[in-house]
């Protein structure tokens, strides 16, 4: 027993020995390197045969969570990549997925609140590096020209640093710049002979305009809230869908929150809290509606408020059904082709 006992300390000397030269030799550190880099690749994004939703960002301005980044949903077939809405910190949940960046598609814009748009020129950059040959196009109902004017303008100098810098081998000039391609009213808004997204009206007042959307893609669908109340309009749009992936205000916790605020006496929170009731919709009411809906799956993202602890959590799930998910930033939701199942998977 006692030579046991001295072999196995032996060894776990031996193994900190080692450990030791890996971590604190220079030999050693690069190995280390490398390893990581190399398990890094293979966790490349690898999209299936059939339509890949990918949480990028499910938080709404209302709540401290780092966890979450602020509105953003990657849509990604074998053929196709598109991210709706892209909100701040958003940018880096799609490279933390590495997300095939140099075949991004297009930005879709469910409206112009600063939550949905603020990542957009970190995704322009990064697209652009990664070999984005052709401007990136943003979609959007009206207004869409007037805020990627604004980008383009406010990252002028920027695309010119770097295209001093790295070469037009590099970074195409031309394709630095974001285009602009909006659409005056709901319907067909991109389609080729696999794919078609279908843009629709939602109420987000006084925001107009405010749209989701519905993607098809081989016998599969995702419906896109954006920002919405529960709406008669959303539904029967979404009627028959796979996945839809709703924003969500809990009331519950909503009304704690102003409540607290009130007592603490905390400058204008209680008031912006309450105004925030007149344009989400709350999860109860989804609920309802949920029950009679033919919908796969009822996901909830852009939560108000972000739910930052586990007893949050519970409290915003109030008076859900189980089936109805809280989503969490990088959850993907796989759709194969022509199927009825919904695999979910991530953090």
């Amino acid at each position: 027993m006692r030579t046991l006992i001295n072999v196995a300390v032996a060894l776990s000397v031996l193994l900190g020995l080692g450990a030791s030269a890996l971590y604190y030799t220079e030999a050693g550190q690069n190995w280390l390197l490398k390893q990581g880099a190399i398990a890094q690749v293979g966790r490349a994004f690898k999209p299936i045969d059939g339509l890949s939703v990918l949480v990028c960002g499910s938080a709404s301005p209302l709540g401290n969570d780092v966890a979450r980044a602020q509105a953003c949903i990657a849509v990604v077939t074998p053929e196709h990549f598109f991210i709706f809405d892209v909100g701040a910190r958003a940018p880096l949940r799609v490279i933390q997925a590495q997300l095939p960046l140099d075949r991004l598609d297009g930005v879709f814009l469910t409206h112009f609140h600063s939550d949905h748009i603020t990542g957009i020129a970190d995704i322009n950059l990064g697209s652009w590096v990664q070999g984005r040959r052709e401007p990136l196009t943003i979609y959007g109902p009206t207004g869409v020209a007037r805020v990627v004017a604004g980008f383009n303008q406010a990252y002028g100098l920027d695309r010119g640093y770097r295209i001093a810098h790295h070469g037009e081998a590099l970074l195409p000039p031309r394709a630095g710049p974001m285009q602009a391609q909006g659409f005056a009213k709901p319907g067909t808004v991109w389609a080729d002979d696999k794919l078609t997204i279908r843009a629709f009206t939602v109420s987000h007042p006084p925001i107009e305009p405010a749209v989701g959307y519905r993607i098809d893609y081989a016998g599969r669908s995702v419906v896109i809230s954006g920002d919405s109340n529960v709406s008669d309009n959303l539904f029967e749009v979404a009627e028959g869908a796979d996945l839809v992936l709703h924003d969500a205000l809990s009331r519950p916790l909503l009304d704690q929150m102003i409540a607290l605020g009130s007592e603490l006496d905390v400058p204008f929170g209680p008031q912006l809290m309450t105004d925030i009731i007149d344009y989400h919709a709350d999860t109860l009411s989804l609920a309802q509606r949920a029950q009679t809906a033919n919908i796969g799956q009822l996901a909830l993202y852009h939560l108000v408020p972000a739910p930052e602890s586990a007893l949050a959590k519970r409290i915003f799930r109030r008076g859900l059904p189980e089936n109805i998910l809280l989503t969490v930033d990088l959850q993907r939701f796989d759709l194969p082709a022509h199927s009825d199942v919904v695999e979910i998977s991530g953090p």
